[in-house]
């Protein structure tokens, strides 16, 4: 935790820095990765055939939202 210390008129002021919002972003952090990779679960999960390459794909181009939309509908395709 940061403690911001102020001196105003010889008496000394602590303004702390709430440690919740470090854990907010923390499990914002931790939903954001498990939504970028929901379709790898999916497949991993589906026990998809083509699941290491929608890992891949989805690695490497699940940040743009047409690649995260294939690598989801291609997760949930049919295993052959």
């Amino acid at each position: 935790m940061f403690n911001n210390i102020q001196i105003l008129e010889g008496v000394e002021i602590v303004h702390q820095t709430s440690s919740l919002w470090y854990y907010l972003v923390f499990l914002f952090g931790i939903l954001g990765f498990f939504i970028y990779f929901l379709p790898t679960f999916i497949a991993f999960k589906r026990k998809h055939s083509s699941r290491y390459g929608i890992l891949i794909i989805n690695l490497f181009f699940g940040f743009t939202f047409i690649g995260w939309i294939i690598t989801l509908a291609w997760s949930v395709s049919k295993k052959d």
